[in-house]
């Protein structure tokens, strides 16, 4: 579905599945599913978000000059 909404090729695959996971991922936040996790697994959840933040932009670019 992303990929037909959206029309670029796997980029927007690769789009839509970053998307999901950012969101589940805080809304488990907002929920307080991560509550009482060790500091060191918040790091790692923290560091994976800002691992796929940085993945979409590069998705983003490399799509932008396509076109």
């Amino acid at each position: 579905m992303g990929e037909s909404k959206l029309g670029n090729g796997a980029g927007s695959w690769i789009l839509h599945m970053a998307f999901i996971i950012l969101i589940s991922t805080l809304w488990g936040f907002a929920l307080k599913e991560w509550k009482g996790v060790s500091p060191k697994t918040y790091r790692t959840v923290l560091a994976g978000i800002a691992t796929i933040i940085l993945s979409v932009m590069l998705v983003g670019y490399g799509t932008s000059l396509e076109n």
